[in-house]
């Protein structure tokens, strides 16, 4: 469930949540999200889509018979943590809660998911590389808890890199300020990491099929195609690589609608053209400095993060990253990033990178494993002990 509201300018409609789904035109929406940085700061929006997730119409639950976990980033803010607990208990009114680090959780996640194909027994720590939407983090991990003086964080993520989209296609094309989903659209499915940049970026220098790298974005019509089309304009033959899904409209009634009614669905196509952006884009996850951001790349960061920590947890740290985050799903992500480790890393070190079968529920599921186990009661605070004790409890026993 998107956590924020969506306002559509065509349908003139608020979208909370999950109803985005229900949405037709994606053409212009206006968002306000929950979070900024990672961290809660639009308080009522917050409180209309878990209104709407606890309510009727989705989990159907009541807060006073439950316990809620929630996923924070690491090194959350304790004001916006005491906010939080305000939030749970009074409002709400749940009966315990607990909150954890994303991504302890996705390392929970991604263990499980190793001692199911091995009989090993878990490294005892993991370095996890988190590339989120607000931002990247690396969090050095021992046992089941964070190790803070070795998180790491790059102000950089995939809401920047689509932001970033949006300006360079405006700037030569068409104007998309206002396009987020359309260009987030884009990002996901042309963009990807290069394994040898400054070769692959010269080709776009050339015309005609010696640019490999060129294709052609249909824009959505809304009309007869809700989804945009790939071309690879040096296959002009060859179909759309996503056909789109057919106009409610134009569904197939007996004997066909009449072909006046037909001329009147002819929308002339909008054409983004796509070349050095696909690489250039995610190209900022290892190379901030390319849009001014005075940072180390993800493949530092994660040095960074692991030299802050002990010598002897080092080399089991470098043997077991862990890759989770909608940024990590670029194709050759894992790839590159290997190679710049080996680069970085002291050589007497073994390299060993895997990722979440699904970075972007990674968090999801290894908090469902967190709540499950039977350990969970001791780690979270119910209403009445927040009553008597108030922020201090929380922030003492979440440290757990």
């Amino acid at each position: 469930m998107p956590n924020g509201l969506a306002k559509s300018k065509t349908e003139h409609k608020v979208f909370i949540g999950d109803q985005l789904e229900t949405c037709n035109d994606f053409s212009s929406l206006q968002y306000r999200l929950s979070l900024e940085r990672g961290c809660v700061v639009n308080w009522d929006t917050q409180a209309e889509v878990w209104a709407r997730a606890f309510g009727p119409e989705v989990l159907r639950v009541h807060p006073g018979d439950c316990s809620l976990l929630l996923t924070e980033i690491p090194m959350c803010p304790p004001s916006i943590q005491d906010t939080i607990d305000e939030m749970v208990f009074e409002h709400f009114g749940f009966q315990s809660y607990c909150t954890r680090p994303a991504p302890v959780l996705a390392a929970l996640a991604v263990q499980h998911e190793q001692s199911q194909q091995s009989e090993k027994p878990p490294p005892c720590a993991s370095l996890v590389l988190d590339a989120g939407f607000s931002a990247t983090h690396a969090v050095p991990i021992y046992g089941s808890s964070a190790l803070n003086f070795g998180i790491k964080r790059l102000n950089l993520g995939g809401k920047a890199l689509t932001n970033h989209l949006k300006q360079i296609i405006s700037f030569r094309s068409y104007n998309v300020m206002e396009e987020t989903y359309l260009i987030n659209d884009v990002k996901e499915r042309l963009c990807y990491v290069s394994l040898d940049f400054t070769t692959e970026l010269a080709l776009t220098r050339f015309k005609g099929k010696k640019n490999t790298l060129r294709r052609e974005f249909v824009m959505p019509d809304y009309v007869n195609h809700f989804r945009g089309q790939i071309r690879d304009p040096n296959q002009p033959a060859a179909a759309p690589a996503a056909a789109a899904a057919p106009a409610p409209a134009a569904a197939a009634t007996e004997g066909g609608p009449p072909k006046k009614k037909q001329k009147e669905l002819v929308v002339e196509e909008q054409v983004l053209v796509v070349s050095n952006e696909r690489i250039s884009v995610p190209e900022l996850l290892f190379r901030p400095s390319d849009i001014g951001i005075d940072q180390a790349g993800v493949g530092e960061v994660l040095v960074q993060a692991a030299e802050a920590t002990l010598p002897d947890l080092r080399e089991v740290l470098y043997s077991n990253i862990v890759l989770t985050g909608g940024s990590t799903l670029f194709p050759h992500f894992e790839e590159r990033l290997r190679a710049e480790l080996r680069e970085l890393a002291p050589a007497d070190y073994s390299i060993s990178i895997s990722r979440a079968s699904d970075p972007l529920l990674a968090a999801w599921k290894g908090g469902s494993l967190f709540a499950s186990a039977d350990s969970y009661e001791s780690h979270v605070v119910t209403k009445a002990e927040y009553d008597e004790h108030g922020h201090s409890l929380c922030r003492a026993r979440f440290l757990m």
